[in-house]
Order: structure tokens, then C-alpha cells, then sequence
């Protein structure tokens, strides 16, 4: 059956009411009332809202978390570059980014979330103390910045063992404040197992 232009343009127009209708149902999927603030600043370094950053209407577009207690995540850090040109560690802006959405956007304390970091393969580096009394013969070219995440209180970090001893590092080489895992993938398991949401930056 042909439809005529106009009949189709009909059937066109109430399938975008449809749409649009759909959308406003699930507008509260969008969990809006746990953002509590914006983590945005403008060039003087004054907070500003997600309205003002990205648009009117935006905030009421924007999907904040559903969950903003007993977070846990975990990461796996399998690299030791951000990019090719080397110009930023692995995963670790990813970790400060996500705790900035966590604590300023979505409002919560440090004692509701855990974030578990999981170093192996590629990523081996990233452990390296540079100031080890016997230092290893690599050195860690982004070595404040994992300081920086073994000093928060929520995260602790692990260094895979099959690497270490592939590698030849001692507990001695490494940053202070970071443990051992038997192996870097069973401890990936395990920590899901232990109700870690796994995230691959």
C-alpha cells in the first residue's frame, strides 16, 4: 500500500511526538537531583554551572549517578603512556577525573567510595620509586602523579607479582604505599567478585 506525502509526513510528525513523549518520561532516569554542584570553572576559576558550560537546558539534559554510596571501581592499568607522544600516565587523570565527579559534582565523602588500581603488563613503570636507595635501572617518568593516588586514603594500588619478577622489581624499588598481587588478572577477578566495578580507561 502507497501512502500519499501528506499521510506520510502525518505518520512522521506523531512518531516524533512519540519520541519526544518517551523522552520526557524518562527524563527521570536522568537521576538529576544527585548533581549538587558543577565541577566547571570559567577562566577566573569561579565554579559555573553545567547551564553555563555547555548551553541552556543542559543540566536538565545531563545523567548523574544513580548510586552515590558504597562506590567501588576498579582499574586496570596495563600501560604506561596516555598517548603515543608520552605526555601523560595511564589511566591516573582518569582516576583524579572520576573522583572530582564523585566528590564535587555528586557531593560525596571519601567514605563513600573505594577505588582499586591494579598495575601489570605495560604499565609496569608506573610503580617505580626514582628515589629507592636501590633504584631499578627503568625509572618512573610519571612518579608524582602516582603518589599523588597512593597518598588518597580510598585507593589502593597493586602491583602484579608475574610482573615484578619478569621485571626484577623489589618491594624496595617501589613507590611507597603500594602492594602486591599475586597476579595482576586474578586479582581482577577477585575484586569484581568482591563487588568492584571494572573499568578499562
Amino acid at each position: 500500500m502507497f501512502l500519499t506525502k501528506k499521510a506520510q509526513l502525518l505518520l512522521l510528525s506523531l512518531s516524533l511526538c512519540s519520541f519526544n513523549a518517551l523522552a520526557d518520561d524518562n527524563a527521570s532516569d536522568l537521576n538529576t537531583e544527585n548533581c549538587v554542584a558543577s565541577k566547571w570553572k570559567d577562566a577566573n576559576g569561579n565554579p559555573i554551572s553545567i547551564d553555563e558550560k555547555f548551553g541552556p537546558g543542559s543540566m536538565a539534559a545531563t545523567r548523574c549517578l544513580a548510586n552515590t554510596k558504597a562506590v567501588k571501581s576498579l582499574y586496570q592499568i596495563n600501560a604506561l603512556c596516555k598517548d603515543a607522544a608520552c605526555t601523560a600516565p595511564y589511566a591516573l587523570g582518569n582516576i583524579q577525573n572520576h573522583i572530582n565527579d564523585l566528590t564535587i559534582t555528586h557531593g560525596m565523602d571519601a567514605d563513600d567510595y573505594e577505588i582499586a588500581v591494579v598495575v601489570h603488563a605495560g604499565g609496569w613503570k608506573l610503580v617505580l620509586n626514582n628515589n629507592s636507595d636501590t633504584p631499578h635501572a627503568a625509572t618512573n617518568p610519571f612518579q608524582s602523579a602516582m603518589e599523588a593516588a597512593v597518598a588518597n586514603p580510598r585507593i589502593k594500588v597493586m602491583f602484579c607479582a608475574n610482573t615484578a619478577a619478569k621485571k626484577g622489581i623489589k618491594l624496595s624499588q617501589m613507590i611507597p604505599g603500594i602492594k602486591f598481587s599475586t597476579a595482576g588478572v586474578s586479582a581482577i577477578s577477585d575484586l569484581q567478585e568482591e563487588g568492584y566495578r571494572y573499568i578499562q580507561p
